[in-house]
């Protein structure tokens, strides 16, 4: 399958360390920038280097051992290199320094997957079935 990337300018979020994450049971994924935030409420995966050290199967399945927590102590006070968002179901994957890759999958039909936004009134988000909306 073809994945296209969009045309979507992000280097507004380029070089913003990562200033919180949420780490609350039962609330979805959430992050904040230093200028902006990240919702996620599709399945994802942290990946470092060539591991996956996180995913969302982790904290479903077995969450006396994986929490949001372990993307905190991952992700707290890193900086976005990179953001790639693929047009067709609208994937999301945000790099990181260190080799750090935050992959969101938009897997519902009649949810909503991720929301994206800066504090300069960007706002990009995964619609029902995999498309967007900015």
């Amino acid at each position: 399958m073809y994945r296209k990337l969009s045309n979507i300018d992000f280097k507004y979020f380029f070089s913003q360390k990562i200033t919180e994450v949420n780490t609350e049971k039962n609330l979805p994924l959430g992050m904040a920038f230093e200028t902006g935030g990240l919702i996620v409420e599709c399945p994802w995966r942290l990946q470092v280097a060539n591991e996956i050290v996180i995913g969302y199967s982790d904290c479903i399945q077995s969450p006396q051992r994986y929490s949001h927590k372990n993307v905190e102590k991952v992700l707290i006070g890193k900086r976005i290199v990179n953001i790639l968002h693929f047009e067709q179901i609208s994937d999301l994957v945000v790099e990181f320094e260190g080799s750090i890759y935050l992959e969101l999958f938009h897997d519902s039909n009649y949810f909503e997957g991720w929301q994206l936004r800066g504090d300069n009134g960007f706002y990009l988000f995964s619609l029902p079935g995999g498309s967007y909306s900015d």
